[in-house]
């Protein structure tokens, strides 16, 4: 039997709940300008773009729920949650940076508007990438023992 899932709403409040609030809006931003464009979104800048968005917009959100109702804790205890959060941060920061440099090729406003919210987003992933390796490093300097030297 599982017990019910507990709602931590502090998470929304700390600095990886507002950094993740943040690239959703950036994210959503970005794809509205995509999408509201005057060219048709069936050229490639613009279909990478929304790809790229939505998948970390669909992303950041799974992560934020996960957070807010305590999934990570509750249900997979021996999972590392941070070093997750890490690999995703990264990743789609990365993918957010490629998405920016493909999508300001095309000299229109709305997808000058556009790059300037995903390279926004993806300095919060940034950031937050840094925050989760610092906090990943400061648990792996916590849990490493030293071995004493053998004396024969």
């Amino acid at each position: 039997m599982s017990a019910p899932l507990a709602y931590d709403g502090t998470y929304l409040k700390s600095i990886s709940g507002i950094l993740k609030i943040c690239c959703m809006v950036c994210c959503f931003l970005g794809f509205l300008c995509i999408v509201c464009s005057s060219v048709q979104l069936r050229n490639f800048r613009g279909s990478f773009y929304c790809a790229i968005a939505m998948l970390a917009f669909v992303c950041s959100g799974c992560m934020m729920l996960a957070r807010l109702f305590q999934v990570w804790q509750r249900k997979f205890l021996t999972f590392n949650a941070i070093k997750y959060e890490l690999i995703m941060h990264v990743l789609l920061a990365c993918l957010c940076f490629i998405a920016g440099c493909v999508s300001i090729s095309l000299d229109v406003i709305a997808y000058t508007i556009a790059t300037f919210f995903i390279f926004l987003a993806f300095s919060f992933y940034t950031f937050d990438a840094y925050l989760c390796y610092r906090i990943y490093r400061q648990c792996d300097a916590q849990t490493q023992t030293q071995t004493q030297p053998q004396i024969a």
